[in-house]
């Protein structure tokens, strides 16, 4: 069997139930001598109580049908079942079912067989609650209009007094948490892997000080069934499902959509397909499996089946979950027809975005990677990780960036503010294609910090001697910059309240990436959690200390201060096209630099937008009426006096130093008059032409 270009076109793998009263179950297993359906009782997921040797159909699919007068039960709904396959060689293993839509309650190395069992549930169940429909981008102007939200589902309500803490449940029951969303003004949530993961314990969900079963979700196990530890009830093989329908609707009514972070690259270990069907999931070189990502077995996208199974699993997600995007670990892993197929079938309002950072196990001109622009798959709205934008803006790794004082990257800040199009042209901008990638602002989703790396709050604590006062005025030039840069955009949730990850001396024993938390001089004490020198730039198995959010920041004047900047800033943005062109010709013809010959270019970067060239406006948003907008971005420690004709007397501030939003502001430090401009050291500003009436 050539395995890239065989499909088996059935829309049956997995559990079916007949309208006779029977079960039926299909598995595609090639490469095996026979496969045997194991039945498991459904108050005890290790008590067999039926097994019986699957019948082979055509295309190596296997099947059987569970009869009443041979299992003894009329019916099975959430019995539990897994696969006894005897390999070609005569051994014998344990396989999950790939299609297993739910699944017992898993503790890894507590099962006999440690590879989980599936359940046989049905999605139209009344236990599975009230299915959500998909909206997608409709919410949106346009697909640049989007401003996510990323956040893990634990960290969300964990250190909330609260029964559910930490799950499904507790995300939708945390009405504060929802309704701070919702004031905030993101347009989706992105959520951490919520798909099956391997390693943590899912009985285990009380708050955890010192660590750890915790994990990010970056250890796949199945792609159809969600992670029970995110479950309040994990033991019924409904309640998961039940909880995440009832969490999609909760925001979806609240007018912001759900993106999931999936994991299609790699699983955690072999097993959980060799067991089933050898040599036919996996990428393979010179008759070895490939680890190429460092983080497991990688997926073979390019065989059908494999890639049947990736777009199944996305079409479940959106039908069965109403999912409205999907963000790719490890983009570069999977070859470039996937993507195109993906896109083909979720259609064009489904978000799509992923890490296509310059690291794949593929040959280069079939990854779609940043940079390498001939061969990205263009044209089909899915949107890359700008590390450009986040290394210039606010430094790489241990770096500072323009933000905190290190000019070496203006250009590249410039060319992060023209959404990294690759035909604008203008001398003061980069001109490398790894800074100039995307054809249209859609293919770039800026941002600051996200999951991985450090905080915004962390880096600049760790990069910046100032006070905490200073540090705030920092990260609000920090967000000043991404939210008046062209593209899409995503914010790590909790930034907009400091989010922290601190790991002190008594977490270090327990915390296996103890040696990735960092500290410098410049470091300050924030009064909420002591004399904590070290922060964590990947906290993926980390405790709950580390990596929860810290609602009660909410609360501090400062942080209550970022807060309304963040939401200012992106109110703005959505209610003024100018700062989320559709389309590159619109930037071309919109966004013009001023100042590039000025004394000051390596330190300020400003620039004039039209804003009657679009129109596009998400539902409930109101164009405010101004046709020009002028955006200084000043990162010298000192007031500067700016000369040009632009700035013109009666023009309206809308952002400074301390304010952002669409209101003009009457008690500020910025000074506009007469072709000059002066503005306070680490600044933002937004200057606004009235539209005549």
């Amino acid at each position: 069997m050539d395995l890239r270009k065989f499909l088996y076109k059935g829309d049956d793998l997995g559990v079916t139930f007949k309208e006779d009263g029977t079960t039926k179950i299909k598995v595609w297993a090639p490469n095996i001598k026979n496969i045997f359906l194991n039945l498991y009782f459904k108050h005890d997921s290790q008590r067999l109580i039926f097994s019986k040797n699957m019948v082979k159909l055509e295309d190596d699919v296997w099947s059987i049908i569970l009869k009443e007068r041979e299992t003894g039960y009329t019916n099975l709904d959430k019995f539990f079942y897994d696969f006894k396959v005897e390999h070609l060689d005569g051994t014998v293993k344990y396989a999950l079912d790939p299609y297993a839509k739910s699944m017992a309650s898993f503790v890894p190395d507590g099962d006999v067989n440690n590879i989980g069992k599936g359940a046989i549930i049905s999605m139209d169940s009344e236990e599975a609650g009230v299915k959500p429909t998909s909206i997608g981008m409709s919410n949106l102007g346009s697909p640049t209009d989007m401003v996510a939200y990323e956040i893990h589902i634990r960290d969300f309500t964990i250190g909330v007094e609260m029964e559910d803490a930490g799950t499904f449940k507790g995300f939708y029951e945390y009405e504060k948490g929802i309704n701070h969303l919702k004031e905030l003004g993101v347009t989706h949530v992105q959520f951490l892997p919520i798909q099956n993961y391997f390693t943590v314990n899912e009985g285990e969900k009380k708050y955890s000080e010192l660590g750890s079963s915790y994990n990010w979700g970056y250890d796949p196990h199945n792609y159809f069934t969600l992670e029970g530890w995110l479950a309040a009830d994990a033991e019924n093989p409904y309640g998961r499902i039940k909880e995440l329908r009832n969490l999609v609707n909760k925001l979806h009514e609240n007018g912001i959509g759900v993106i999931m972070d999936v994991v299609y690259n790699h699983t955690y270990k072999w097993d959980i397909f060799e067991n089933l069907t050898p040599g036919s999931y996996y990428r393979m070189f010179d008759g070895s499996i490939s680890g190429g990502t460092g983080a497991g077995p990688t997926l073979e996208s390019r065989n059908l089946m494999v890639r049947k199974l990736i777009i199944d699993s996305i079409r479940f997600f959106i039908d069965e979950y109403g999912i409205d995007g999907f963000r790719f670990d490890l983009m570069g892993f999977m070859d470039i027809d996937t993507m195109i197929e993906i896109r083909k079938a979720v259609g064009d309002n489904i978000i799509l975005q992923g890490e296509a950072w310059n690291f794949t196990d593929l040959p280069v001109n079939e990854a779609p990677v940043k940079g390498h622009i001939a061969n990205y798959p263009h044209g089909i709205n899915l949107a890359v990780f700008n590390d450009s934008t986040r290394d210039s803006y606010l430094g790489k790794i241990h770096e500072p960036g323009f933000v905190q004082g290190n000019y070496d990257f203006t250009d590249i800040c410039r060319a992060g503010i023209i959404g990294n199009i690759i035909d604008y042209y203008d001398k003061s901008v980069s001109i490398n294609l790894y800074h100039r990638f995307a054809y249209s602002p859609d293919e770039t989703l800026q941002y600051l910090s996200i999951h991985d790396g450090f905080t915004l709050w962390d880096k600049i604590n760790l990069s910046y001697n100032g006070t905490m006062k200073e540090r705030i005025h920092l990260a609000k030039f920090s967000l000043g910059m991404l939210l008046t840069s062209q593209g899409k955009v995503i914010i790590q949730g909790g930034t907009e309240i400091g989010l922290t990850k601190p790991l002190g001396a008594i977490h270090k024993p327990k915390d296996p990436e103890s040696g990735r938390a960092y500290t410098s001089e410049f470091i300050n004490f924030d009064d909420d959690i002591g004399d904590i020198t070290h922060y964590h730039e990947n906290s993926y198995s980390s405790s709950d200390f580390v990596n929860k959010i810290r609602w009660g920041r909410k609360e501090n004047i400062l942080f209550k201060g970022l807060n309304n900047y963040c939401g200012g800033l992106i109110k703005l943005r959505r209610c003024a096209n100018a700062f989320r062109y559709s389309s590159s010709e619109n930037i071309k013809k919109g966004l013009k630099f001023i100042l590039v010959d000025d004394f000051n270019a390596y330190r300020v970067i400003a620039y004039t937008l039209d804003n009657t060239i679009e129109y596009n406006y998400g539902a409930g948003v109101e164009r405010i009426p101004y046709s020009k907008f002028l955006v200084i971005h000043n990162a010298s420690f000192e007031t500067l006096k700016l000369k040009d004709e632009e700035f013109t007397s009666g023009m309206d501030i809308l952002v400074d130093s301390k304010n952002a939003g669409i209101i003009p502001l009457k008690d500020t430090e910025i000074v506009v008059e007469n072709g000059i401009l002066i503005i306070t050291p680490n600044t933002t500003v937004v200057l606004g032409v009235r539209e005549e009436k």
